[in-house]
């Protein structure tokens, strides 16, 4: 059975901070930029998070956040602020 990650990233130091609010694995790659990853073992678990991750980011503006599970339900991503994390399936070899 296939896993799902959650991949964000951000081309420079600047977004590093919007990458920080997906509070995903962060690392460093050569070109400068950064990525931040996290398995889950649904696609459902992966939406969940997001949604939980766009309900502490946009606090109380509401029209915002409607827009946000909009996007993770229909398209499997979230954008907070400069960084768009999507969700990924993980093809098993077997």
């Amino acid at each position: 059975m296939n896993k799902f990650k959650i991949v964000a990233k951000a081309p420079t130091i600047y977004q590093l901070q919007s990458l920080r609010a997906f509070n995903l694995d962060v690392v460093k790659n050569n070109n400068g930029s950064y990525t931040g990853t996290s398995e889950f073992e649904t696609e459902n678990e992966a939406k969940k998070y997001l949604i939980k991750r766009a309900i502490m980011y946009y606090d109380d503006n509401e029209p915002s956040l409607e827009d946000a599970i909009r996007d993770i339900e229909l398209y499997s991503h979230l954008t907070l602020d400069a960084v768009t994390g999507s969700i990924e399936e993980i093809f098993e070899e077997e």
